[in-house]
């Protein structure tokens, strides 16, 4: 294998969720990029045990607060030749993380890239919600700031009223749910939703109600986990 950036996608829960693919690349890098090297450290160790990677790669871990250092070491590691795997804490990298950035500096160095694909929590959602419709739009987190969470749900508004079978896909944080679903039903209405929680998981949960019907059971059970809100029109 020569220098190249892999960018690898792992299970979202079920550790049998990953691509023969996947394994035969992690078992070969030099190198994991992740966002936390104690996860990634449990992936390779899982996979070890079952006899299914035999190399223990070196563990680069990225963040919001050295990005510029690790692109910076990523090059030159690739440019030396050695291979380098990218990886998120679960599902695709660069979905609603910074992995995109060590890509994007991967292409306009000329650097070879190479994507295993794996599972998505955002199209896992969508096929369990039940929800029809020809197209979706994938909000990720919403914005932080109130006015930018306001202002990017009125547009989505706007698209669920002008394009017909249009669903929104978005990613809600355990410690901020309760707040987010009152604000979408302020904004889009009590529409009807289906929410996802630890999908793949012991304990999945699917939960489908109106928007109203949801935040009286967030409210109650303060929900944890990992969740994704499938809106349909």
């Amino acid at each position: 294998m020569s220098g190249k950036l892999y960018v690898i996608g792992t299970p979202i829960g079920n550790m049998k969720d990953i691509t023969l693919r996947a394994i035969e690349t992690l078992s070969k890098v030099e190198v994991l990029v992740c966002e936390d090297s104690r996860n990634a450290s449990k992936l390779v160790n899982h996979y070890q045990k079952l006899g299914m990677i035999e190399r223990r790669p070196r563990y680069i871990p990225y963040n919001e607060f050295n990005e510029s250092s690790v692109y910076t070491k990523i090059r030159e590691l690739i440019e030396a030749g050695s291979t380098v795997a990218l990886v998120s804490d679960a599902g695709m990298p660069a979905i609603s993380d910074p992995g995109y950035r060590i890509i994007r500096e991967c292409y306009d160095k000329g650097l070879e890239v190479e994507v295993i694909p794996g599972v998505s929590s955002v199209t896992t959602a969508l096929s369990a919600s039940g929800i029809g419709g020809d197209s979706f739009i994938f909000l990720g987190f919403l914005p932080k700031k109130q006015g930018k969470r306001q202002s990017t749900l009125e547009k989505t508004r706007e698209t669920l009223e002008s394009v017909a079978g249009m669903r929104i896909v978005i990613f809600l944080s355990p410690h901020k749910a309760v707040r987010e679903i009152g604000e979408i039903k302020e904004v889009l209405g009590d529409r009807r939703v289906v929410l996802m929680r630890e999908m793949t998981k012991i304990f999945e949960e699917r939960v489908e109600a109106s928007l109203s019907e949801l935040l009286e059971r967030a409210t109650a059970k303060k929900y944890k986990g990992e969740m994704v809100l499938v809106i349909g029109a």
